[in-house]
């Protein structure tokens, strides 16, 4: 079953529900006054009867002069006291429960009254007993009681037709009953039309959630309808834009793997072509010289050399992916210090120069993968300076931070290409890099780990100018 049909079943029988209870009250109420106030009614007219009855055998009695009279005189006075009474009150006056001295009511009425009410009437004199009794489809309120008369015990009975309250009771029930279903109709129609539009915003967030799920991420939800259904757009829009932005990004890991798998197999296919190529040279020319099998061999060693070089920033570069690193504190002196000597005999191959200038600095760092990500930086500048030149490694405070800067005097970068710089397998300088044996790796080796230390990693450059490239990282509180 929908929402629509939930709420609107149990909105609907909730209020027939109300609607039953407050008519069967009002009318259960209204009938019980009725019958109360006919009740006071009847023992009104009842207590005149009694009165009547009493006060007209003392009058004979006075009249006679005597403390008693005869029963034949009683009897006509009950039968004077009997046809006194008004038309609309049936009344009966009795010696014992089978006897009667004077009656006026029907008989069937009057047999009911000997079964049901006599035999249940106060002796005591002391209160009335009253019975609604049922006879020939009419309704009647009796009410008894007994009195002591000359030494005599005497029964009293009226009885009061309120049939018409019951006709009245039952015409009111059976009128509320076609008001409650014309009523329960027309409220159903009404109750129908407002769910369906009040939930009608909620439809639209289902077509619109279904078409996002469906993967049309471009689309956002109209806020329409009341404050909820607004806020609830809102949110869902937010979910849709998060949505997006990371099946964007994935679209542009999954652009980047495609990427970066070509530019591996392209990396690889150079070098293994060359191996493959002068192998076979050794392996089918019969007579190779000692120049011939030297230079042959040294172009297999560079190129596996450079293999190996490939292999090892690839490996370095996986491993740096979802890694948590312990950062410990560092001597950035003594850290440079330790890059520089590593450095050495690729700065002596080319006769350049390294000067290091370096403030008293402590880091939060891993020491490894620090030195790594300046050991590639100076390497890097190696491979664009040339020979005879000066590359300058500079670590100085700021405020609580701290800079390294590695500037050199090389072929430099365009604005273009130092945006590119750190993607995988970039190379500004495609022959200068695939001559000193790179793989355009260095670069996004030294962004993942500057990612880790949560430094920020920049370069300036410009064409036949050179290059700087700045490291600024937190300065640890604590030596």
């Amino acid at each position: 079953m929908k929402l629509w049909q939930k709420i609107f079943l149990s909105s609907l029988m909730l209020i027939i529900a109300v609607m039953n209870i407050v008519s069967i009250t009002l009318l259960g109420n209204s009938h019980h006054l009725s019958i109360e106030r006919e009740q006071s009614h009847a023992v009104n007219e009842h207590e005149y009867l009694t009165s009547t009855f009493i006060n007209t055998v003392t009058y004979e009695k006075l009249s006679q002069e005597v403390l008693t009279i005869k029963l034949t005189k009683i009897d006509k006075a009950a039968e004077y006291t009997v046809n006194s009474m008004s038309r609309n009150i049936n009344s009966a006056i009795y010696y014992d429960t089978q006897a009667s001295a004077a009656i006026k009511m029907p008989n069937k009425l009057n047999k009911l009254i000997h079964e049901e009410l006599l035999d249940n009437i106060d002796l005591s004199c002391e209160e009335y007993t009253i019975l609604t009794l049922e006879s020939e489809d009419k309704q009647f309120m009796t009410v008894g009681s007994a009195i002591q008369l000359d030494g005599e015990l005497y029964y009293i009975v009226t009885a009061s037709d309120i049939t018409e309250i019951f006709r009245l009771h039952n015409s009111q029930s059976d009128f509320v009953r076609e008001i409650s279903i014309i009523s329960s109709a027309v409220i159903s129609l009404i109750l129908l039309i407002i769910t369906i539009t009040l939930l009608k915003p909620l439809n639209r967030l289902n077509v619109y959630t279904k078409a996002i799920a469906g993967g049309q991420y471009n689309i956002r939800i109209l806020k329409k309808g009341s404050r909820e259904f607004c806020e609830l757009a809102d949110n869902m829009n937010i979910m849709a834009d998060a949505v997006q932005s990371h099946a964007i990004h994935l679209e542009k890991i999954a652009e980047s793997r495609q990427t970066f798998i070509a530019n591996l197999a392209h990396e690889m296919k150079t070098p293994l072509t060359s191996i493959l190529g002068f192998g076979d040279l050794l392996r089918i020319k019969k007579n190779v010289t000692d120049s011939e099998r030297i230079e042959y061999a040294a172009v297999i060693v560079d190129e596996t050399k450079r293999l190996r070089s490939l292999s090892g920033k690839l490996m370095e570069l996986a491993a740096m992916g979802g890694t948590e690193i312990e950062k410990k504190s560092v001597d950035l002196k003594k850290l440079i210090g330790d890059t520089e000597t590593a450095l050495t005999p690729l700065l002596n191959k080319r006769n350049i120069s390294l000067i290091t200038e370096t403030d008293d600095i402590i880091i939060k760092a891993d020491a490894e993968l620090f030195k790594s990500l300046l050991y590639n930086i100076v390497e890097n500048a190696v491979k664009a300076s040339p020979d005879n030149s000066e590359i300058t490694l500079k670590a100085k405070r700021n405020k609580e931070k701290a800079v390294i800067t590695v500037s050199d005097h090389g072929i430099g970068m365009t604005k273009e290409e130092t945006k590119r710089v750190f993607e995988p397998f970039y190379m500004a300088d495609k022959s200068r890099s695939r001559k000193a044996g790179g793989a355009g790796l260095g670069l996004a080796l030294c962004a993942e780990i500057a990612k880790l230390h949560n430094s920020a990693l920049k370069i300036d450059s410009s064409p036949g100018k050179g290059t700087t490239v700045y490291i600024e990282m937190p300065e640890a509180k604590g030596k």
